[in-house]
């Protein structure tokens, strides 16, 4: 009789556990698309990791839709040089940077860049070097069309994807 409650209580404790290892607060998404007129980048991390570059002394217990104003500014300097964008040789600069509090309480930062020239272009991933061990994320680079240049695993050891930007016309296949 006793096997019966302890399997139940391990399978509870294990469903109520699932959410919690389903978003690790280490890593980061980073969407990078190509535009005809710039480069889009949408970078989502949890908001510990984001707080971690505005607030190193951790002085601040956690962004909420209350207090989101007030920190904004700094989550926006930040949000400029989370990545160095290299085109072609030619380091790209942010031109705006908005950002928003996810309902998942993650930060969501949009990141404009004008638009890279063709041939090689490099995502540094800058907040990891900063950051260092234990954050990480990925990258996907592709463009409006559904063309992919390439994605990449990224960690304090290796914190750059290199993709190859086609000329218009020389675009790679379509992802499927």
């Amino acid at each position: 009789m006793l096997i019966v409650p302890r399997f139940a209580t391990l399978v509870v404790a294990a469903l109520l556990a699932a959410p919690l290892r389903a978003h690790d607060p280490a890593e980061s998404w980073t969407e990078a698309i190509v535009h005809p007129d710039q480069l889009e980048l949408l970078v989502t991390m949890a908001q510990v990791t984001a707080l971690k570059l505005i607030d190193p002394a951790g002085k601040i217990a956690q962004l909420t839709p209350e207090n989101f104003a007030q920190h904004r500014a700094r989550l926006v300097q930040a949000g400029a040089v989370l990545f160095t964008i290299t085109s072609v040789k030619t380091q790209v600069a942010a031109r705006r940077v908005d950002v928003q509090l996810t309902e998942e309480n993650d930060v969501a930062f949009r990141i404009i860049f004008p638009r890279p020239a063709a041939g090689v272009l490099m995502f540094e991933a800058t907040f990891i070097k900063k950051l260092g061990n234990g954050i990480g994320g990925v990258i996907d680079a592709s463009d409006t069309e559904g063309h992919e240049f390439g994605w990449e695993q990224l960690t304090p050891e290796n914190t750059t994807l290199v993709v190859t930007l086609p000329k218009p016309g020389e675009l790679p296949p379509r992802n499927k």
